[in-house]
């Protein structure tokens, strides 16, 4: 499958103290890099806006993490992100990491529910994000 779709991404030094006793990135790093490329995402979706001015945002239902190669202090890694589907209430996005020569480190995804913190229940996704979102990944 092509990661065409993958529109937005960051690189993130890898830190000493990110390290396991194993000598490589430790396994909750990597929810740790999806989190940090999803917040841009949402930025540029306008949902962390909604969460501030209405208190409408998302709430993480679900995420994984398939480890493909192990990563080795030091490094830099390339982590995007992007919108594979978009539901009546919730959208999946699809991370790929890469280490510094283009190989493949780590796949992921999540899901987001879109949430009214005020009432404390989900809500449907509004038009606003449902066009930015559609917006964004055709670029």
């Amino acid at each position: 499958m092509s990661d065409d779709h993958l529109v937005v991404g960051i690189d993130i030094p890898v830190a000493w103290g990110e390290q396991d006793a194993f000598g490589h990135l430790n396994n909750v790093v990597y929810f740790r890099y999806f989190e940090n490329v999803r917040m841009y995402y949402l930025e540029r979706i306008g949902v962390l806006r909604s969460l501030e001015e209405v208190r409408v945002g998302v709430i993480l239902a679900s995420t994984t993490c398939d480890f493909h190669k192990p990563v080795l202090w030091p490094a830099t890694l390339h982590v995007r992100t992007g919108c594979s589907r978009i539901g009546n209430t919730s959208f999946i996005l699809e991370y790929r990491i890469t280490d510094q020569s283009g190989d493949l480190v780590a796949t992921g995804s999540s899901v987001q529910v879109m949430y009214d913190y005020a009432a404390a229940g989900k809500v449907t996704l509004p038009d606003t994000v449902r066009t930015a979102i559609e917006a964004l990944q055709r670029g």
